[in-house]
């Protein structure tokens, strides 16, 4: 679990990101409409919900696969958020991360549970689950402090998105290439790729 748990340690911090910060993204870029900043946090609540529904389409496939897509795709939605004022292209940033942090939460907590026996899978979730709120908490908080140190909001965001273009790229080098398709719960296929 102990990698699982790291990886979405930081998932849960890109995760909570533009949940709590859009609104002031939009405010920043000239938006005082409540319902026009309401608007614009639904969709990206949207995409987010399409994403993870997908999910059971793609569980086919492993967490080495998938995971660099969905970081990848959050990393793209930052990078489009920190790089302009523009309300529709913010709006198209916050709909691509998220998609990616849709399709990121399920794959985490499914990759980490299928390597756990079936009697442990109780424990791994309250564990999962417990990394990733540590994670939604220290999310405004890291934002805020960046922030502070490198010149506001956007900018960390802006780093934010660094680090997620990174675990997009490292993600292979942490997940065995045999790792299977994530929709294989049986208990004896779960030990046999927690050994690997």
């Amino acid at each position: 679990m102990l990698v699982p748990c790291l990886v979405t340690l930081v998932g849960g911090i890109i995760f909570y990101a533009l949940i709590v910060q859009l609104p002031f993204v939009v405010d920043d870029a000239g938006v005082t409409s409540t319902a026009t900043i309401g608007a614009l946090s639904a969709a990206m609540s949207v995409a987010t919900a399409i994403a993870a529904g997908a999910f059971a389409k793609l569980s086919g496939y492993s967490a080495r696969q998938l995971l660099p897509i969905a970081f990848g795709t959050a990393a793209v939605g930052l990078a489009v958020v920190f790089a302009t004022d523009s309300v529709p292209v913010i709006t198209i940033g916050a709909v691509l991360t998220g998609a990616g942090t849709g399709l990121l939460l399920p794959t985490l907590l499914t990759w980490a549970i299928n390597r756990l026996a079936f009697e442990q899978r109780g424990r791994g979730t309250g564990l999962w689950t417990g990394t990733l709120f540590i994670g939604e908490f220290l999310s405004p908080v890291l934002i805020a402090g960046v922030g502070a140190g490198i010149g506001g909001l956007r900018p960390a965001l802006g780093v934010l998105a660094v680090v997620a273009a990174v675990l997009a790229v490292g993600i292979p080098l942490v997940v065995s290439r045999h790792a299977e398709p994530l929709n294989v719960t049986e208990p004896e296929a779960s030990v046999r790729s927690a050994s690997r």
